[in-house]
């Protein structure tokens, strides 16, 4: 089973859900990408896994969102519903499950960043893929 995951940039979001990933579920494939990649993981990203002995797992820097990301993936989960539908108006699709997490990006004031990466800890420990 391999999964994808999409935020924006690919320097806080979906690089935390991926090395969280690595972590908590070994037996998992996964990837992360951003649909307009920023030039460096985040600072805050890099704590925070830093924190929970998975730094090992986070990428040393952020990937653009491909066609082949998408294809490789069996299951494609986005941070907000934009990057849905950005994926859906923009690559082919074909059997594809999508999840959508509904964490936002905490470069607005909606919410902090360790309320980002806890909530996305959260999920991926609660991740239940069939």
């Amino acid at each position: 089973m391999r999964i994808l995951y999409v935020c924006n940039g690919n320097s806080f979001r979906s690089p935390a859900a991926e090395g969280l990933t690595r972590k908590y579920h070994p037996d998992l494939e996964v990837e992360s990408a951003g649909i307009r990649i920023a030039t460096h993981i985040a600072e805050n990203t890099k704590q925070f896994l830093k924190q929970r002995d998975a730094e090992k797992y986070l990428k040393s820097r952020p990937d653009q969102l491909t066609q082949r990301a998408i294809d490789e993936a069996d299951i494609i989960i986005a941070m907000q519903k934009e990057q849905k539908e950005f994926i859906e108006d923009s690559f082919h699709l074909e059997d594809k499950e999508f999840k959508v997490w509904n964490i936002e990006d905490p470069i607005t004031p909606k919410i902090t960043p360790k309320e980002a990466l806890n909530k996305i800890e959260k999920k991926v420990k609660n991740l239940s893929i069939a």
